[in-house]
Parts: C-alpha cells; sequence; structure tokens
C-alpha cells in the first residue's frame, strides 16, 4: 500500500512566483529600466542648463504659455510606442532625443524650464499621472488637487494628500497606456508563457524513475515501490 507524501509541499507558492517573474521579464527583459524609473520618479532628473536655449526664447512668456510650448515640442506618445516598455521614467536628454513622451516626458522639459526661468512650481503625482502645478494653473479632470496623492513643493519639501480619483477614469488610462498600444508579440509571449510554467511540474524528467515512488507517494514501511520505466508519468 502507498500512502500520500507532499514532495512539492510549496508548488502553488512557486508556480506563483514563477510566474510573476515571466511577466515582469516579458514586461522588461531588462529590469534596470524599471528599477531606474521607480528611482526617477522620486528624484525626478530635472536638467535647466539643458534647455537654457528654449529658456531664452521663452523668457517674457508666462508659465501657461510655457506649458503650451511643451505639449508642442513634446508631442504625447506612451511607453510602449516609445521605449518599448510599459513605463519608463527616461532622462531629459532621453526625452529631447525622441521629441516624443507622455507626461514623465513632458514633466521634465516643462520643470527643467520653469527651473531655468526661476519660476516656482510643485510636483504632483496621481496614480497615473505626474504634472508641475504653478500659481495660477487651470484645473483639469486630469490635473487638480484632488487626483493628487503625493507633492513636492519648490523648496522640497513633501507631502501626502488624501487623494478622491476618478478611478473609473484612473481605469480606462491604464487599460490605454499598459494593455491596448501592448505590442501583440509581447501579449502572446506573455500568454504563452504561463501554461508552459504550471505544465514544468507535470513533465516526466521531474518525476523520480528508477524504481523509486512518484512524487507524493512512498511505501509504507515493510513494503515495496513497483518499479517504473524511465520518464513514466507520475502516478494517479
Amino acid at each position: 500500500m502507498l500512502k500520500q507524501d507532499n514532495r512539492w509541499p510549496n508548488k502553488t507558492l512557486l508556480i506563483i512566483i514563477l510566474m510573476v517573474g515571466w511577466f515582469v521579464f516579458v514586461m522588461y527583459p531588462n529590469p534596470y529600466h524599471l528599477a531606474v524609473s521607480i528611482e526617477r520618479l522620486m528624484n525626478p532628473p530635472v536638467m535647466p542648463i539643458m534647455v537654457s536655449e528654449y529658456a531664452r526664447e521663452l523668457e517674457n512668456k508666462t508659465p501657461i504659455e510655457i506649458e503650451q510650448f511643451v505639449y508642442t515640442r513634446m508631442p504625447y506618445s506612451y511607453d510602449w510606442e516609445v521605449y518599448n516598455v510599459p513605463w519608463y521614467f527616461p532622462t531629459l536628454n532621453e526625452a529631447l532625443q525622441k521629441s516624443t513622451g507622455d507626461c514623465k516626458a513632458r514633466f521634465l522639459l516643462f520643470a527643467s524650464l520653469m527651473e531655468e526661468l526661476d519660476i516656482p512650481y510643485r510636483k504632483n503625482v496621481s496614480l497615473t499621472h505626474i504634472w508641475a502645478d504653478y500659481e495660477g494653473k487651470p484645473q483639469s479632470a486630469l490635473e487638480n488637487a484632488g487626483e493628487s496623492m503625493v507633492v513636492v513643493d519648490e523648496h522640497g519639501n513633501l507631502s501626502l494628500t488624501r487623494p478622491e480619483p476618478n478611478l473609473a477614469r484612473a481605469w480606462r488610462s491604464f487599460r490605454q497606456g499598459f494593455w491596448e498600444v501592448m505590442p501583440q508579440g509581447r501579449k502572446y509571449l506573455l500568454f504563452a508563457g504561463f501554461p508552459v510554467i504550471h505544465s514544468l511540474f507535470y513533465l516526466p524528467w521531474l518525476v523520480p524513475s528508477r524504481g523509486l515512488p512518484a512524487p507524493g507517494l512512498i511505501p509504507v514501511a515493510g513494503q515495496k515501490a513497483k518499479a517504473r520505466p524511465r520518464f513514466a508519468l507520475p502516478y494517479r
């Protein structure tokens, strides 16, 4: 007689870990891009000296006019379209070279211009957006005090706020930027990996052979396990 023995006590946890790892690998073949993006979100690489020429042209402009210049100079594109990853925080140099980007690239250009022109601003971060706020800035559905979770003032003081976000709008924004513009090849690769990972735990080479009992089964004392051929499937 054979009795149950859990050869893989943490199999479910291991499968989950492998699937999460596969997800991260497909999204970020080079994990450095994710790590550096998180660091730059906390400390945006604003570079006033790199926009000094633009600043001279905008010296007598209002912040609203400067912001409109940024929108014109930096047409909106999703990170998938520009950097081939779902979320990436570029340097200002990268953003200027690409000449396109999302809110992060626009924030860097606008904040750099504001600092070069010595105009105070505040960094605001919401669930799906980052922007520079300034005195007299018009409020919008995307950029308003209710959406903001983190505020960093012109002196670098950080404060956390209690947001009241529009969750439906945030979800639409996330779905569009993450899923709908994701390259089809990445989608196929992502879903192909999950069944492969799950099946790894049921393939013949993971099953002991040469007369050893199958995973989950050990012989009761005094009895001999039945020998099975090499690469035999697990007992049911």
